[in-house]
């Protein structure tokens, strides 16, 4: 079994994302190790305020990989593992891997010829490199999630310019 700690700090980095989680749905996905799945993310999601609730509940079905399934804030997260260790695999039906302590940026846009050459130009030229890149949308020129896992921080500069490129709705790091 991977080692499960590594779902607070992914919890963690969703509460950077969800300044309000009470309300947040917790669905635990497999029966092994229920318990301690729902410790780790409850300890990330409630760190910075013990006063906010969430609901946990568990399914009655074995998943292969995924672990668990959080929705808070309108938005739906994914948590999966593999021989490799914990991750984030989806984020509102957008395929991604995110792993504990990953670099990178999520890319909120309309889909459009050229997103991945204008992320990757802004990135390069501030000498960030991309370990692992993942695009997905809805369907062509819909919304879409660019996800960029890069060897460096991104600077609040960079997520700024990044911010400005055509058709880009929102710029989340990752940090």
């Amino acid at each position: 079994m991977a080692d499960l700690s590594g779902l607070r700090q992914l919890t963690q980095l969703i509460r950077h994302f969800e300044k309000k989680v009470e309300g947040a749905q917790l669905r635990i996905l497999t029966h092994e190790h229920r318990e301690e799945i729902a410790r780790f993310m409850a300890e990330g999601l409630l760190a910075a305020d013990q006063t906010q609730k969430i609901r946990i509940e568990t399914s009655s079905g074995e998943y292969l990989n995924h672990l668990a399934i959080l929705e808070v804030g309108g938005n739906k997260y994914t948590f999966s593992k593999d021989h490799q260790g914990v991750f984030i695999s989806e984020i509102n039906y957008y395929t991604c891997r995110i792993t504990p302590d990953s670099h990178g940026i999520l890319v909120y846009h309309q889909d459009y010829p050229g997103v991945i050459h204008d992320v990757s130009r802004v990135l390069a030229e501030n000498k960030i490199n991309i370990f692992s890149m993942n695009v997905s949308r809805e369907q062509k020129g819909k919304s879409a999630l660019l996800v960029s896992l890069t060897d460096e921080e991104i600077s609040s500069a960079i997520i700024s310019r990044l911010q400005q490129l055509p058709q880009v709705h929102q710029v989340l790091s990752l940090q």
